[in-house]
C-alpha cells in the first residue's frame, strides 16, 4: 500500500511541478493535463494540444522566420567583412540589447559559414517564439520578440551537434 501511496504522489508531483530539465540547453514544460467535461464518453484519444498563441508584429512586416533568417545570414557573412560592419548588418535585425551585448563579440569567432536546412519554430510563447536555423556547424537558435510591430532577435544560442 505505501508504494502505491508513494507512486501516486510522485506522478502527481510530477505532472503539477515546474519546467523538466530536458536539455543541457532548455527546459521543457510539462505536459498539460487535460480533463474531460463532455457528456460524450472518452475514447481514449488524445486531441493535440495547441501552442500558446506568440507574440504578433505588424502587418505588412516581415514574417518571423524570415528575420530570423536575415538575420542568421549577416552573422554567417562574417569573412573578409569588418567587425563594424558585421555588427551593423546584425544590428538590423536585433535588439538594442542585443546589439549592446554583442558589441564585444568578434565575427571571426562564428563557427559556421552555411546554413543547411530550412528554419523551424521550435518554441511559440505569449512573449517570444524561439526560431532553430541548422548550420554546417551546429544550430543557431533565435529568440524572436516583436518591438514596435516588428520582429527582432533578441537572443542568440549556439549548439554544436
Amino acid at each position: 500500500m505505501l508504494v502505491v501511496v508513494i507512486a501516486v504522489v510522485v506522478g502527481v508531483g510530477k505532472l503539477l511541478g515546474g519546467p523538466t530539465r530536458t536539455s543541457p540547453g532548455g527546459y521543457q514544460p510539462n505536459p498539460a493535463i487535460t480533463v474531460n467535461t463532455s457528456p460524450i464518453p472518452d475514447d481514449g484519444l488524445v486531441e493535440p494540444s495547441e501552442s500558446p498563441a506568440g507574440p504578433s508584429a505588424s502587418p505588412g512586416t516581415a514574417p518571423v522566420q524570415t528575420v530570423a533568417v536575415k538575420f542568421a545570414q549577416a552573422w554567417l557573412h562574417h569573412a573578409g567583412v569588418s567587425a563594424t560592419d558585421w555588427h551593423a548588418a546584425l544590428g538590423r535585425y536585433s535588439t538594442k540589447a542585443l546589439t549592446e551585448r554583442l558589441k564585444d563579440a568578434d565575427p571571426t569567432s562564428v563557427p559556421a559559414t552555411r546554413t543547411t536546412g530550412d528554419s523551424t519554430i521550435v518554441d511559440q510563447q505569449p512573449s517570444y517564439v524561439i526560431i532553430a536555423i541548422p548550420l554546417d556547424a551546429g544550430t543557431l537558435s533565435l529568440r524572436m520578440v516583436t518591438i514596435d510591430g516588428r520582429w527582432l532577435v533578441d537572443g542568440v544560442d549556439w549548439q554544436r551537434p
